[in-house]
């Protein structure tokens, strides 16, 4: 049987091919999203400082104590501590394309990237270190399906066709750390110092409960058995919940150690999830597809939106704001009662993610680097002559 990353030739639909279509880099629609050993040297060559005022690509952007940080092309990572009129370029030993950060308490950070880089930082994003590569994410995985085989072949209940496929799973694994083929991972969220998750394409999500010191691997527990790219992860008091391609959620409870597949409202890609408070969830990707759920995913209500452009980062602001960014060079803005109405950023390019700076300012990063907005005066507060439900 031919190994499942080598024959997949399915459309890549990940966040950070989606940037680099926006800017032609993307000459073919084969593209796999694993990376040959043959480029591993952009995991242990350190990122190269540029001058301060160019701009170039950022894919996510975070706060962490009283600064912000943002991450993007060829390693680089910046950090603003005045609400982004100024950067400053962090310390960081690898080049790879980084494609989300997250912080994790008020002084440690994560970042994630292509080539199965996990990036870690314990002094607010300006020193960062390698807590994890692919070649140890491959390693992780071929020590899990041995185990889930062996188990298998211990227990008398097992069928011909789970054993079948536990080992062509364990073989596909082995292939890829022989073959040095390098996962990328598109997000990571920590919930606390302690607990957090990493996700990528095919179906990649490892977590650990001990800040990193170890990762576990949940592919077979996630159920995800067609391999979807995983874009996307959020987390509310309640659960967690997970999006990818082909629209696939997945919510796990806090306390609770099974997964679920949810009902999706759409079938196409999602390419981000955010938590708007109590058991509000929000999921939004191609074509201006964007949902809302009231009751943590059990029920999804379409949003309307004013084009039908691709979604890539969302934010809800202090009063309830709810702001979209993606593709289409522009900002989405939809105050509480009223409908979404566009805003222009100075430099009209695709973005990738956005944040509040306070209620009435949000930054936006993407191919034109990071840029500040002001919302118009009129969206900044309901109108109680428009209110209007979701």
């Amino acid at each position: 049987m031919a190994s499942h990353y080598l024959s997949s030739s399915r459309i890549n639909s990940v966040r950070s091919y989606i940037l680099l279509f926006m800017v032609g880099l993307l000459a073919s629609t084969s593209v796999s999203t694993l990376t040959h050993a043959a480029l591993a040297d952009r995991a242990v060559r350190p990122s190269v400082p540029v001058e301060s005022k160019r701009r170039f690509p950022l894919l996510d952007v975070t706060a962490i104590s009283d600064r912000l940080l943002s991450v993007g092309e060829r390693g680089r990572i910046l950090l603003s501590s005045d609400q982004g009129v100024s950067w400053r370029q962090a310390k960081v030993p690898v080049s790879v394309l980084l494609t989300a950060v997250d912080a994790a308490s008020d002084d440690i950070a994560w970042a994630v990237g292509h080539d199965g880089i996990v990036l870690t930082s314990t002094n607010r994003g300006d020193d960062w270190s390698v807590a994890l590569d692919g070649s140890q994410i491959n390693q992780i995985i071929v020590d899990y399906y041995q185990r889930l085989l062996s188990r298998a072949e211990a227990n008398p209940e097992s069928t011909e066709d789970q054993l079948d496929e536990l080992r062509f799973r364990a073989e596909d694994a082995q292939l890829a750390l022989d073959d040095k083929l390098l996962r990328t991972l598109l997000d990571v969220a920590f919930i606390d110092a302690e607990h957090g998750y990493v996700l990528g394409a095919y179906g990649l999500l490892l977590q650990t409960q001990d800040g990193g010191q170890s990762w576990q691997p949940l592919i077979e527990e996630l159920g995800n058995l067609d391999g979807f790219h995983l874009n996307a992860i959020t987390f509310n008091d309640t659960g967690v919940l997970i999006a990818g391609e082909a629209g696939v959620l997945f919510r796990r409870f806090h306390g609770e150690d099974a997964w679920e597949a949810l009902d999706s409202p759409y079938e196409g890609s999602f390419f981000g999830a955010q938590s708007l408070g109590a058991n509000r969830l929000l999921v939004f990707g191609l074509r201006g597809h964007a949902f809302i759920s009231e009751d943590q995913g059990d029920s999804w209500e379409p949003l309307q939106l004013p084009l039908n452009r691709t979604l890539m980062g969302a934010a809800q602001l202090d009063n309830g704001t709810l702001v979209l960014v993606g593709s289409f060079g522009a900002v989405l803005v939809r105050p509480p009662g009223q409908s979404f109405q566009v805003q222009r950023l100075a430099i009209p390019a695709p973005s990738m993610s956005v944040i509040p700076l306070s209620a009435e300012q949000i930054l936006v990063v993407g191919l034109a680097g990071a840029q500040t907005l002001s919302l118009s005066s009129e969206l900044r507060s309901p109108s109680p002559s428009t209110k209007r439900g979701d």
